[in-house]
């Protein structure tokens, strides 16, 4: 007989093989069931806020970054002439 049995396996692991109850669900089924019973009618599907709200966002729900965040491009090849992407691609941003 090639390869382990079942007892084996148990035996090189030392672990046991539990016995779930009869209702017992994986994830995976419990996501298929609520997907199915969203889809039927039986669940109220999930509603998230579209508009992120607090102190970093505004009106809108755009984001708020702070004052002299961000890189400029043109800015960091002024200021560093002799690295190898200024001196490959110039001063043009495509």
């Amino acid at each position: 007989m090639k390869g382990y049995t079942k007892e084996d396996i148990k035996r090189i692991l030392g672990s046991s093989w539990p016995t779930l109850p009869e209702d017992h669900e994986t994830g995976n089924q419990m996501r298929r069931r609520k997907g199915r019973e969203m889809r039927e009618g039986e669940r109220p599907r999930p509603v998230y806020n579209a508009k992120k709200t607090g102190p970093n966002f505004d009106e809108n729900g755009k984001y708020i970054y702070p004052e002299g965040s961000g890189f400029r491009y043109n800015e960091y090849l002024k200021n560093n002439p002799d690295s190898t992407e200024a001196s490959a691609y110039g001063n043009k941003v495509s």
